[in-house]
């Protein structure tokens, strides 16, 4: 398939990217953060995930309920997620609901309401999450190795936070973070399907330019100093007992070549060599020549 992308970066810092498929009468469309969980303050942390959630609850223009019942008229299937690097919301829709689907995600990350009430049901939910990562031994080693990987930095913390710091993110603390942090220098938008570069262009002039100029300013608020400093790497010999399970669950990890990287190809397909599937060395080895009959699906 031969790629089309085509870039327009905006005098505020919005920077769009497209890529033109004529084979498809679909559209996909995200708005990506470049603000995550490595970004916040201490005082913040899992702020950006909060954000997340919590931008579903209202906007000035439309309700929890109707932002709901749009995405599901549209026919559209709307997802979000953040990491330590980015906050981000992605929409698929037919191609003739593309400016629908722009205004919906342009209302929602532009004006969202972070009513008291909603904040407090989401802090919950969010805090039950956590249980669950505690609950599942996959998730939480991951925990355990980012934590010890990267000591006493913003990319060994947990992306959700800690519940006493979810607790204290009311209304006004999560508006003010969110006036302050997303905003159009910060935004990367991109699109791919069936669309001209042109039409994402003019929404985001007209659409997105509207949306984001209404909202309340951040004038008064102190200028948040974002934590983008270079981890210090450590190599711990990490073991948790948990008598509980009945597996063992291991990490094994290693500095690689970053995503910018011109290696990381090289290094995507020596990831698949080594245990990206079930041809692969580990699964071979540790799974079929050395798995007891019952795990490599074999009967005694």
């Amino acid at each position: 398939m031969i790629e089309n992308i085509q870039q327009t970066r905006f005098k505020n810092g919005l920077t769009i990217l497209t890529d033109r498929m004529h084979n498809v009468r679909s559209v996909t469309l995200g708005f990506f953060f470049r603000v995550g969980a490595r970004h916040e303050p201490r005082e913040l942390h899992g702020i950006s995930h909060f954000i997340e959630h919590t931008v579903f609850k209202g906007t000035a223009r439309r309700t929890a309920l109707e932002i709901a019942i749009e995405q599901d008229r549209l026919g559209g299937n709307l997802d979000a997620f953040t990491t330590h690097e980015e906050t981000g919301f992605a929409i698929k829709v037919i191609d003739e609901q593309l400016p629908l689907a722009f205004d919906l995600l342009s209302d929602m990350l532009s004006e969202p309401l972070f009513d008291e009430k909603d904040l407090k049901s989401e802090q919950k939910v969010i805090i039950e999450e956590m249980k669950m990562i505690d609950d599942s031994p996959e998730e939480y080693l991951g925990e355990i190795f980012n934590h010890a990987f990267f000591p006493g930095h913003a990319l060994g913390k947990s992306i959700p936070g800690t519940p006493a710091t979810v607790r204290s993110f009311n209304s006004e603390r999560t508006a003010a973070y969110h006036r302050e942090v997303f905003t159009p220098s910060n935004l990367v938008l991109a699109a791919a399907g069936n669309i001209e570069h042109g039409q994402i262009v003019e929404l985001a002039q007209t659409v997105l330019n509207s949306n984001f100029s209404s909202r309340p300013q951040s004038d008064g608020l102190p200028k948040l100093e974002l934590n983008t400093t270079a981890p210090t790497l450590a190599a711990p010999i990490v073991i948790k007992h948990r008598a509980d399970l009945e597996q063992a669950h291991l990490i094994i990890a290693t500095p690689m070549v970053t995503a910018i990287d011109p290696r990381r190809y090289a290094a995507d397909i020596l990831a698949n060599i080594i245990g990206g599937g079930t041809s692969s060395r580990l699964w071979q080895k540790v799974r079929e020549e050395r798995g007891s009959p019952i795990a490599s699906g074999h009967q005694p």
